[in-house]
Formats: C-alpha cells, sequence, structure tokens
C-alpha cells in the first residue's frame, strides 16, 4: 500500500506546504463549470461560480491550507472495501433510516483505489450548515455536490440537493442522488460495522501485522507506505484481516448503538456505554477466509 501525490494528486490541497501550489497550476477549480448540466439550472451554476471565488479569496489570504488540513484522511484498504460490497444489504436498511443518517456526516476525507482508479472523496460542511461533497479522480474533479439530509413524505431519508454536477451523463438529478448515497455507505459502514483504525505518519515507511489485500489476492500486502506531507488513517475491515497481537492493549470506554425491545416488544434502538477495559493480546484469522479454507 503506497500513498503518494503521484497517485492521489488532490491529496495535496491538504497539505499546508502545497496547497496553494496545488490548486493555482491545476484545474481542480475550472474543471467545475465544464460538468455542469448544458441546460442547467442557473441557480446551480452560481453557486459553484461563488465557490471557486471564495475559495481563490481564501488561497491569497492563506486560509485555504487551514480549511483543508483541518480534516481526518482514511485510506479505505481493499479488505475494508470487499467487506462494504458483502454488507450492501444492510447498508442499504441503514441509508433510508432518517434517525440514522441526519447523524452520519463527518467532515472527512477518504481515498482508495478500485479496478486502477484512484479516489480522493471529500465531505465536509459549509458556512450555511449545508453538507458539501467532492470527488476527484486523479487530478480531476468528477463530482461536485451541496446537499441536505432530509425526511422525506414516506419519513425515510433522503438528499436534497442545492447544486450537483458530475460526469454522468442521463438525468443528472437521479444520477447525483445515486452516485452520494453509493459514497455515504463508506460512512455507515465506518461507524456501524466492525472496523480497526492504523495510522501512518506522513513519510513513514512501515511492516504491519494487518493483510491489506483483497480476500482473493494471492500475495498479501503488509508494508504501508506514506510518501505524502500528511498523516493517513488506514481503515481496515476485521471480516477480511489477520491480526497477530502478542501485548494487551487498552480498550477507551465508548458508546454502543445497542438493538433492543422497547416496552411494547419491538425493535429498536439505544446508546449504551461501554466502561474501558484492558484486552489481551490474541492471534485471530480473518473470519471469512477462515471459512474459504
Amino acid at each position: 500500500m503506497k500513498i503518494s501525490y503521484r497517485n492521489y494528486p488532490s491529496l495535496q490541497i491538504y497539505d499546508k506546504q502545497r496547497c496553494k501550489t496545488f490548486i493555482n497550476t491545476s484545474d481542480y477549480l475550472d474543471v467545475m463549470e465544464y460538468y455542469l448540466m448544458k441546460d442547467g439550472d442557473q441557480y446551480a451554476k452560481q453557486t459553484v461560480q461563488e465557490m471557486k471565488k471564495q475559495m481563490k479569496e481564501r488561497i491569497e489570504n492563506g486560509i485555504i491550507a487551514e480549511y483543508f488540513s483541518d480534516k481526518p484522511i482514511y485510506y479505505l484498504s481493499p479488505a475494508f472495501l470487499a467487506a462494504v460490497m458483502h454488507a450492501l444489504p444492510q447498508m442499504n436498511q441503514l441509508l433510508v433510516d432518517y434517525e440514522t443518517m441526519k447523524d452520519i456526516h463527518e467532515d472527512c476525507v477518504m481515498i482508495f483505489s478500485s479496478n486502477g482508479n484512484k479516489s480522493v472523496m471529500e465531505f465536509s460542511t459549509d458556512d450555511d450548515g449545508h453538507h458539501v461533497f467532492t470527488r476527484c479522480s486523479h487530478e480531476v474533479l468528477s463530482e461536485f455536490y451541496m446537499y441536505d439530509i432530509i425526511k422525506c413524505d414516506n419519513g425515510k431519508a433522503g438528499f436534497n440537493m442545492g447544486c450537483y454536477l458530475n460526469m454522468e451523463n442521463g438525468d443528472m438529478a437521479k444520477t447525483s442522488i445515486s452516485n452520494l448515497s453509493a459514497w455515504y455507505i463508506f460512512l455507515l459502514f465506518k461507524k456501524y460495522a466492525n472496523v480497526e483504525t492504523y495510522l501512518i505518519e506522513a513519510g513513514q515507511k512501515q511492516f504491519m501485522e494487518v493483510d491489506f489485500s483483497p480476500i482473493d489476492c494471492k500475495t498479501p500486502e503488509h508494508k504501508a507506505k506514506n510518501e505524502a506531507g500528511i498523516n493517513v488513517i488506514v481503515l481496515d475491515s476485521l471480516w477480511y484481516t489477520n491480526i497477530c497481537r502478542e501485548e494487551g492493549f487498552m480498550v477507551s470506554g465508548h458508546f454502543r448503538l445497542q438493538p433492543c425491545k422497547d416496552s411494547m416488544g419491538h425493535w429498536t434502538r439505544k446508546i449504551i456505554y461501554i466502561a474501558a477495559y484492558e484486552k489481551h493480546g490474541y492471534h485471530r484469522q480473518a473470519r471469512i477466509r477462515s471459512e474459504a479454507n
């Protein structure tokens, strides 16, 4: 696993040392107008133009690097992506649950590689409280959405788009909502599934006891290299990971969303608190790999 600006050029906007140079010398901003609908809504076009103007002003004032750098950056390992695909039916149920979706948003950056396609996604919130999503493939901004999560008439969660653009053909409004739903599944899996995290600091190269390879990979990948000037947090799924820990370690106190029945016998959820405790070292084979053997 290697994270570098060559593989993910748009990561430079989260690097204080490279942010200004990258935005001024790339098509990161200018490509936005190109992907707007030809017969599109004038309000959406003005929104994008206004955002571009504000970003350029922040660059000149030296504020922009702080804006971009103040977000955790997650690398979605192949094992994490495989587990997400395996759990799609459950994730789709959570996707339409308004009580779940109204609090699921997290200002963060997620990077991943799939079928040779390297993407950088950013979830953020603007000054007015609206959510903003962008996705870059290499250095090209391929999707941009400004939206709110709402409760629809049928009681299910939905997206209210204030501005959208992408590279898809056809009905762009429906395509944008469909694409945004697909990317939100990563946030849902991160919160509700059993996920472990590993910090790879800027410029760090190390061998880890974690297998970052997908399940069907014949050569396990254990080397992690971060050539970028920013820290990256690797997200990995326990279902697809071999873990070996000799020493004990502390598990910090945390809340859990626990399924339970109410007084009427109906299933619901409640938040419970798990007190901090020490967990002893262990060896555990990945569940999916064990079942396949």
